[in-house]
């Protein structure tokens, strides 16, 4: 008898340790992602913080055709003319560039480095460091340039760099300079939570020699504009527009006598703190307004969400198992009243038992965020440090976090317990609540919320799937796309590579192709926004794209270099052509000719993401007017090797230039790196989730059976199977599963919905998808319902009826 006893106390003592580490393991994992998700949220409102506040960039609201655009952008002559007209405006500078990036050569060494246009008021406006050089003067001279600490370690090792002079060979402003350019400053690197990066800035005057441009009506680069402290917003957006009415009246009427419609455009400032969150970047590849890094507010409060909501599932575990172990609080609760112990004083016990807890895993999950930090970071694209933690900002907020916890999971089980009646306790009439309402709606809410995010991933795996799979129209796989730099000869490229690579059995095909942006094409009477790619005889072999009807670019043919090109169907479409072959079409001035002749259609090809509508396009010659990328279709079996030969043909040719290739399958996955990252995230949600389910779960279950082990024991003693005592254990936490999987489903369908609208190209939500998550549900709770049952099921009877008396 004693050992049985004895076997008791190690058994409630194991027991309270067991329930012990699932709250706490629990609370920590779930406070690991509330820490993660405030870094996040952190980091995502730190972005240009350390500007004047009283900065801002000038967007533009374009209303055409009845749509509305918004872009962070405007042309050159707002900047000069709102400065000189609007008090308001102490000082102003432009920005062109941001993704553009170009060749720059210091003696033998050249990088293809990110570059801006700036004004040289441009370290007046922006609050970026210089460590050598005079901010009034670094960017005055037309050939002064001035470079951030990495690139100055790049190209000399050093950054007492001042006076060295660098080349860019194929770049045309540069070139009609006619001197090198001069390192007039070094400025420290931009920090990676900046809006604005760089590697060198260029003065905007040197952009001006090759492109001076008077329009009003353009936006392909940034202005910002800081204001007065005391300006009245909304007042200085009203002088903007009224100065522009002004300035682009006669633009406006010319526009409207070439296409036949005017756009309506205003202005609207935008707090240089505000961009990160709310880009609108410039769409137009032809000009970038400066700005990287873009994101959107719906992501932080995504993430702040799951983190939410997982800690939330750990509290409902602390609070379902702290009310399901009360019966063996109960006499001890009894005995504390007897002996004086009030209400209150029982209340502040369990408050302060669930407070050392909650610290115990708050301090649990500070360790678990610095040792996985590094791979949120990866994860995430962020560069959040630990030392993040150390600001009083951070650590009031996570002691709210923790007081609120504690609240949230220790009040209502100390209430309850401290509610027993000490007779009914000590006599052993007290009943445990085996399954109140709230233990019900607690255990089913968060079996929901794992149901959900199981929803949710295997939606968004399967859209994801279906970008990856899904025909382009054409073959991207082992092409790789070699950058031309700008000034080259890129009308004969293709034939001199050619030349070059004509013994080389492993590169099967080359062509040359170029992006021109979008313009309007007027063609069938009508203006059809159509974006303009050059191409040579090759492109369509090269990426395996299918004529519809016509012919392709021939040698046969001399007119196709001037007059001939090729469209889409989208074109055909957009222009509603009936007959297109030999249909005459009115391009833009800046290709020369009055028009163009349709010599084949080729059928539909995605040239962007899968969230747009394939566009019209239109395509002309690269041998009559250049291209920007090389395109070679290589053998898989030697990549290496390939690469090693492609590199020293293009510096043969090129000289001065660095080779800077892409393989065109791996660019196209660059436009989904978000969605990428966020399936990643909502993965490990869901296995967090489904973690804390399955240890609540555990811990309800080993109670339920721990309190039930007479009732166990009897069963078997009167004939019941294993079967049995399992079915018995289970059925009622698998109606709750079943109720999470019918509240769960709806809730996903309609967010997976609101999603999935983003992209033009989209899976159909399937029904078993909801089914198979139910069976998923159904298969894990009855493992981990069945592992304890068929353990108590097993168990000696015996021994079973004698553990049930205590």
């Amino acid at each position: 008898m004693f050992q049985i006893y004895l076997k008791i106390a190690r058994r409630h003592l194991w027991q309270s340790r067991l329930y012990a580490c699932i709250n706490v393991a629990g609370l920590a994992v779930g406070l690991t992602c509330v820490l993660l998700a405030a870094l996040f949220i952190k980091d995502e409102r730190s972005f240009d913080q350390f500007h004047s506040p009283d900065l801002y960039r000038i967007n533009s609201h374009i209303i055409d055709e009845g749509k509305t655009e918004i872009k962070g952008g405007t042309g050159q002559v707002q900047g000069p003319a709102f400065k000189s007209q609007v008090p308001e405006v102490l000082n102003f500078a432009r920005i062109l560039g941001g993704d553009i990036r170009e060749d720059v050569r210091a003696g033998d060494k050249a990088f293809r480095l990110q570059l801006l246009f700036v004004d040289d008021t441009f370290f007046d406006v922006f609050n970026f460091k210089l460590k050598e050089g005079n901010a009034k003067t670094v960017l005055k001279d037309i050939n002064s340039v001035v470079i951030t600490e990495q690139v100055a370690l790049k190209f000399f090792g050093h950054t007492d760099v001042v006076g060295q002079t660098l080349q860019m060979d194929y770049e045309p402003s540069a070139r009609r300079v006619g001197r090198p350019l001069v390192v007039t400053g070094v400025v420290e690197n931009p920090p990676s939570n900046s809006s604005v990066q760089f590697g060198i800035l260029f003065p905007f005057k040197l952009l001006q020699l090759s492109f001076d441009d008077p329009t009003w009506l353009n936006g392909y680069l940034g202005t910002f504009v800081v204001l007065h402290p005391k300006a009245d917003i909304h007042s200085v957006e009203q002088k903007f527009n009224k100065i522009h009415r002004v300035h682009a009246q006669d633009q406006l009427a010319e526009n409207k006598r070439a296409n036949g419609s005017v756009p309506s455009v205003t202005y609207r400032l935008q707090r240089i703190t505000d961009i990160h969150l709310n880009p609108q970047n410039v769409a137009d590849k032809t000009g970038e307004d400066g700005v990287v890094h873009g994101s959107k507010l719906i992501y932080s409060y995504l993430f702040l969400g799951i983190a939410s909501f997982i800690l939330l599932m750990a509290s409902i575990n602390f609070i379902n198992i702290n009310i399901a172990n009360s019966m063996k609080r109960a006499k001890e609760i009894g005995v504390r009243k007897v002996t004086g112990g009030s209400q209150s004083q029982i209340l502040l016990q369990f408050l302060g038992e669930s407070g050392f807890l909650c610290a115990l895993a708050f301090l649990l999950s500070l360790v678990i965020t610095f040792l996985i930090l590094p791979v949120f970071n990866q994860l995430s694209g962020k560069h959040i440090l630990f030392n993040s933690f150390l600001s009083f900002a951070f650590l009031s907020w996570s002691f709210v976090i923790i007081i609120v916890n504690v609240f949230i999971s220790g009040f209502y089980p100390a209430f309850l317990l401290s509610q027993y009646d000490p007779v009914q306790v000590l006599y052993q009439r007290h009943k445990s609540p085996r399954r109140s309402l709230l233990s019900t709606s607690l255990v089913t809410f968060q079996f929901s919320i794992a149901v959900l995010l199981g929803i949710c991933t295997m939606i968004f795996y399967q859209q994801m799937n279906f970008v990856k799979n899904k025909d382009l129209g054409y073959n991207p796989g082992q092409v790789i796309r070699i950058k031309i730099p700008g000034l080259s000869d890129t009308k004969n490229m293709s034939a001199s590579f050619k030349a070059e690579l004509k013994d080389d059995a492993h590169i099967q095909q080359l062509s040359v192709t170029g992006e021109f942006g979008s313009y309007d094409t007027k063609v069938n009477g009508r203006f059809v926004k159509t974006y303009y790619r050059s191409m040579d005889a090759d492109y369509l072999p090269v990426l395996g794209i299918r004529l519809k009807e016509g012919r392709n670019f021939s040698t046969l043919f001399p007119s196709d270099k001037k007059y001939g090109i090729i469209v889409n169907e989208a074109f055909i479409k957009a222009a509603k052509l009936i007959n297109p072959l030999g249909a005459k079409v009115n391009a833009d001035p800046f290709l020369g000719k009055d028009s163009f002749t349709i010599i084949g259609v080729v059928k539909n090809f995605h040239t962007g993401s899968f969230r747009e509508a394939i566009r019209p396009m239109l395509m002309f010659t690269s041998e009559q007017y250049g291209g920007e990328a090389i395109l070679t279709k290589i053998d898989a079996s030697a990549q290496t090797q390939i690469l090693g030969r492609l590199k020293n043909t293009f510096q043969k040719l090129i000289p001065g230039a660095a080779f800077d290739f892409a393989y065109l399958d791996e660019q196209n996955a660059n436009e989904y790196e978000q969605e990428l990252r966020w399936q990643k995230i909502i993965t490990y949600a869901t296995a967090l989730s489904i973690f804390i389910c399955c240890m609540g779960l555990f811990a309800l279950v080993h109670l339920s059976v721990s309190q039930r082990m007479r009732e166990t024991g009897i069963r078997v003693v009167l004939g019941a199977t294993a079967l049995d005592i399992v079915s018995l254990f289970s059925k009622d936490f698998l109606k709750l599963v079943l109720v999470a999987v019918i509240v769960a489903s709806p809730l996903a369908y309609y967010l997976m919905n609101y999603w999935l609208a983003n992209f033009v190209y989209r899976i159909n939500i399937e029904w078993w998808v909801f089914a198979l998550s139910g069976c998923i549900s159904v298969l894990i709770t009855l493992l981990t319902v069945g592992s304890q049952a068929l353990k108590s099921a097993l168990m000696n009877p015996t021994d079973a009826l004698r553990i049930g008396v205590d």
